[in-house]
Protein backbone atom coordinates (compact mmCIF):
# COMPACT_ATOMS: atom_id res chain seq x y z
CA UNK A 1 0.00 0.00 0.00
CA UNK A 2 2.86 2.35 0.82
CA UNK A 3 4.51 1.54 -2.50
CA UNK A 4 1.30 2.39 -4.36
CA UNK A 5 0.99 5.74 -2.55
CA UNK A 6 4.61 6.56 -3.42
CA UNK A 7 3.99 5.80 -7.10
CA UNK A 8 0.84 7.94 -7.06
CA UNK A 9 2.73 10.80 -5.44
CA UNK A 10 5.50 10.49 -8.03
CA UNK A 11 3.09 10.51 -10.93
CA UNK A 12 0.65 13.02 -9.45
CA UNK A 13 2.61 16.13 -10.56
CA UNK A 14 3.13 14.58 -14.00
CA UNK A 15 -0.57 13.71 -14.23
CA UNK A 16 -1.51 17.26 -13.23
CA UNK A 17 0.79 18.62 -15.94
CA UNK A 18 -0.82 16.37 -18.55
CA UNK A 19 -4.29 17.50 -17.48
CA UNK A 20 -3.13 21.13 -17.42
CA UNK A 21 -1.57 20.84 -20.91
CA UNK A 22 -4.70 19.15 -22.24
CA UNK A 23 -6.92 21.84 -20.80
CA UNK A 24 -4.49 24.51 -21.95
CA UNK A 25 -4.50 23.27 -25.55
CA UNK A 26 -8.26 23.03 -25.38
CA UNK A 27 -8.29 26.62 -24.12
CA UNK A 28 -5.91 27.73 -26.88
CA UNK A 29 -8.19 26.20 -29.46
CA UNK A 30 -10.93 28.46 -28.14
CA UNK A 31 -8.69 31.50 -27.70
CA UNK A 32 -10.11 33.05 -30.84
CA UNK A 33 -13.55 33.30 -29.25
CA UNK A 34 -12.66 33.04 -25.57
CA UNK A 35 -10.00 33.99 -23.06
CA UNK A 36 -8.47 31.53 -20.58
CA UNK A 37 -8.18 32.59 -16.94
CA UNK A 38 -6.37 30.46 -14.35
CA UNK A 39 -7.48 30.28 -10.72
CA UNK A 40 -4.42 29.30 -8.68
CA UNK A 41 -4.61 28.25 -5.03
CA UNK A 42 -1.14 27.90 -3.43
CA UNK A 43 -0.22 25.67 -0.48
CA UNK A 44 -1.10 28.49 1.98
CA UNK A 45 -4.62 28.85 0.55
CA UNK A 46 -3.98 32.14 -1.27
CA UNK A 47 -6.14 32.51 -4.40
CA UNK A 48 -4.81 34.26 -7.49
CA UNK A 49 -6.41 34.78 -10.88
CA UNK A 50 -4.11 35.18 -13.88
CA UNK A 51 -4.14 34.91 -17.65
CA UNK A 52 -0.75 33.15 -17.81
CA UNK A 53 -0.31 29.49 -16.89
CA UNK A 54 1.15 29.09 -13.38
CA UNK A 55 4.74 27.90 -12.95
CA UNK A 56 4.12 26.47 -9.47
CA UNK A 57 3.42 22.76 -9.98
CA UNK A 58 2.28 22.24 -6.38
CA UNK A 59 -0.54 24.77 -6.64
CA UNK A 60 -4.12 23.74 -7.40
CA UNK A 61 -5.15 25.15 -10.77
CA UNK A 62 -8.64 25.64 -12.17
CA UNK A 63 -9.03 26.80 -15.75
CA UNK A 64 -11.91 29.15 -16.56
CA UNK A 65 -12.92 30.08 -20.10
CA UNK A 66 -14.31 33.59 -20.50
CA UNK A 67 -16.45 34.08 -23.58
CA UNK A 68 -16.49 37.37 -25.43
CA UNK A 69 -18.87 39.96 -24.09
CA UNK A 70 -22.17 40.28 -25.92
CA UNK A 71 -22.21 43.48 -27.90
CA UNK A 72 -24.64 45.27 -30.16
CA UNK A 73 -24.20 48.12 -32.57
CA UNK A 74 -25.07 51.52 -31.18
CA UNK A 75 -28.43 52.95 -32.11
CA UNK A 76 -28.46 56.48 -33.39
CA UNK A 77 -30.29 58.85 -31.05
CA UNK A 78 -30.78 61.40 -33.81
CA UNK A 79 -33.99 61.12 -35.84
CA UNK A 80 -33.49 60.21 -39.47
CA UNK A 81 -35.05 63.48 -40.54
CA UNK A 82 -32.64 65.59 -38.46
CA UNK A 83 -30.19 67.30 -40.74
CA UNK A 84 -32.50 66.85 -43.72
CA UNK A 85 -33.99 70.10 -44.77
CA UNK A 86 -36.99 70.61 -46.97
CA UNK A 87 -36.35 72.84 -49.91
CA UNK A 88 -38.86 75.64 -50.33
CA UNK A 89 -39.94 74.23 -53.70
CA UNK A 90 -40.72 70.81 -52.17
CA UNK A 91 -44.34 70.31 -51.14
CA UNK A 92 -45.25 67.73 -48.50
CA UNK A 93 -47.52 65.06 -49.90
CA UNK A 94 -50.34 64.38 -47.43
CA UNK A 95 -52.36 61.17 -47.49
CA UNK A 96 -55.84 61.46 -46.04
CA UNK A 97 -58.25 58.65 -46.81
CA UNK A 98 -61.15 56.80 -45.25
CA UNK A 99 -60.31 53.15 -44.57
CA UNK A 100 -63.58 52.09 -42.93
CA UNK A 101 -66.32 51.72 -44.12
CA UNK A 102 -65.41 51.07 -47.73
CA UNK A 103 -66.91 53.38 -50.34
CA UNK A 104 -70.14 51.93 -51.72
CA UNK A 105 -70.73 49.71 -48.70
CA UNK A 106 -74.09 49.21 -47.05
CA UNK A 107 -74.55 49.66 -43.32
CA UNK A 108 -76.80 46.75 -42.29
CA UNK A 109 -80.33 47.11 -40.98
CA UNK A 110 -80.29 48.63 -37.51
CA UNK A 111 -80.18 51.94 -35.67
CA UNK A 112 -77.76 53.55 -38.16
CA UNK A 113 -74.64 53.22 -35.97
CA UNK A 114 -71.20 52.65 -37.51
CA UNK A 115 -67.53 53.56 -37.11
CA UNK A 116 -65.54 55.69 -39.55
CA UNK A 117 -61.73 55.32 -39.57
CA UNK A 118 -59.17 57.29 -41.57
CA UNK A 119 -55.53 56.87 -42.54
CA UNK A 120 -53.36 59.97 -42.15
CA UNK A 121 -49.77 60.31 -43.39
CA UNK A 122 -47.53 61.81 -42.30
CA UNK A 123 -48.84 61.77 -38.71
CA UNK A 124 -50.52 64.85 -37.31
CA UNK A 125 -48.21 67.66 -36.20
CA UNK A 126 -48.78 69.45 -32.91
CA UNK A 127 -52.03 71.39 -33.11
CA UNK A 128 -53.30 69.72 -36.30
CA UNK A 129 -56.72 68.07 -36.14
CA UNK A 130 -59.18 66.10 -38.22
CA UNK A 131 -62.82 66.69 -38.93
CA UNK A 132 -65.35 64.25 -40.37
CA UNK A 133 -67.89 65.62 -42.83
CA UNK A 134 -71.22 63.83 -43.34
CA UNK A 135 -73.10 65.09 -46.40
CA UNK A 136 -70.93 68.24 -46.40
CA UNK A 137 -71.51 69.10 -42.72
CA UNK A 138 -69.16 68.47 -39.77
CA UNK A 139 -70.24 65.58 -37.55
CA UNK A 140 -68.45 66.91 -34.46
CA UNK A 141 -65.74 69.33 -33.36
CA UNK A 142 -62.22 68.81 -34.82
CA UNK A 143 -60.24 66.07 -33.05
CA UNK A 144 -56.75 64.49 -33.21
CA UNK A 145 -58.10 60.93 -33.45
CA UNK A 146 -58.78 59.36 -36.89
CA UNK A 147 -61.80 57.39 -35.57
CA UNK A 148 -65.43 58.49 -35.23
CA UNK A 149 -68.45 56.61 -33.86
CA UNK A 150 -71.58 57.67 -35.71
CA UNK A 151 -74.98 57.01 -34.19
CA UNK A 152 -78.54 57.24 -35.47
CA UNK A 153 -77.60 58.09 -39.07
CA UNK A 154 -80.74 58.34 -41.19
CA UNK A 155 -81.66 55.85 -43.87
CA UNK A 156 -80.30 56.42 -47.38
CA UNK A 157 -77.08 57.36 -49.21
CA UNK A 158 -74.54 59.52 -47.36
CA UNK A 159 -71.26 61.15 -48.38
CA UNK A 160 -68.31 60.89 -45.96
CA UNK A 161 -65.11 62.94 -46.12
CA UNK A 162 -62.20 63.53 -43.68
CA UNK A 163 -60.40 66.89 -43.69
CA UNK A 164 -56.96 67.51 -42.15
CA UNK A 165 -56.77 70.96 -40.51
CA UNK A 166 -53.83 73.17 -39.50
CA UNK A 167 -53.58 74.82 -36.06
CA UNK A 168 -55.33 77.80 -37.61
CA UNK A 169 -58.20 75.61 -38.87
CA UNK A 170 -57.23 75.73 -42.56
CA UNK A 171 -57.61 72.58 -44.68
CA UNK A 172 -54.28 70.87 -45.45
CA UNK A 173 -55.73 67.86 -47.25
CA UNK A 174 -59.03 66.06 -47.81
CA UNK A 175 -59.95 62.47 -48.41
CA UNK A 176 -61.93 61.56 -51.50
CA UNK A 177 -65.66 61.37 -50.76
CA UNK A 178 -67.02 57.95 -49.79
CA UNK A 179 -70.63 57.05 -50.29
CA UNK A 180 -72.27 54.65 -47.85
CA UNK A 181 -75.82 53.36 -47.79
CA UNK A 182 -77.58 53.08 -44.44
CA UNK A 183 -80.42 50.55 -44.10
CA UNK A 184 -82.99 51.36 -41.41
CA UNK A 185 -86.49 50.09 -40.81
CA UNK A 186 -89.35 52.45 -41.55
CA UNK A 187 -92.65 52.63 -39.77
CA UNK A 188 -95.87 53.04 -41.82
CA UNK A 189 -98.42 55.29 -40.15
Amino acid sequence: MLKRARITMLFYPALRRIVAVTLLTHGLAHSIVAETIYKVVDDKGNVTFTDTPPEDTDAAVEIHILRDTNTAAAVSATPATAGQTTRPDEVTQFVTRITRPASGSTIPMGPGDFIVQAEIAPGLESGEQLILMLDGKPVSAPQPSPTWQLSNVFRGAHRLQVVRLTKAGEALSESPEHTVYVMRPTVNR
